[in-house]
């Protein structure tokens, strides 16, 4: 297993750039943002998220072209 970064707070932000960096580092489509099941188990993870909480695949987009 690799070992996994020490896990930050949850915020939008993090979020953000935690998903933007699965959908680059993994080759996955931008379209997993929007997948039900992706989005279920982001709120899995933190049962208190809202619906604003949870990055768009525009927000991905958006996200991933402003960093680069």
């Amino acid at each position: 297993f690799q070992k996994v970064e020490k896990p930050q707070g949850f915020s939008r932000q993090n979020v953000l750039h935690a998903v933007a960096e699965f959908v680059v580092c993994d080759d996955q489509s931008l379209a997993v943002a929007n997948n039900t099941g992706f989005r279920n188990t982001l709120v899995a993870m933190q049962p208190t998220a809202t619906q604003a909480d949870l990055p768009s695949t525009h927000d991905v987009s958006t996200y991933i072209h402003n960093m680069f």
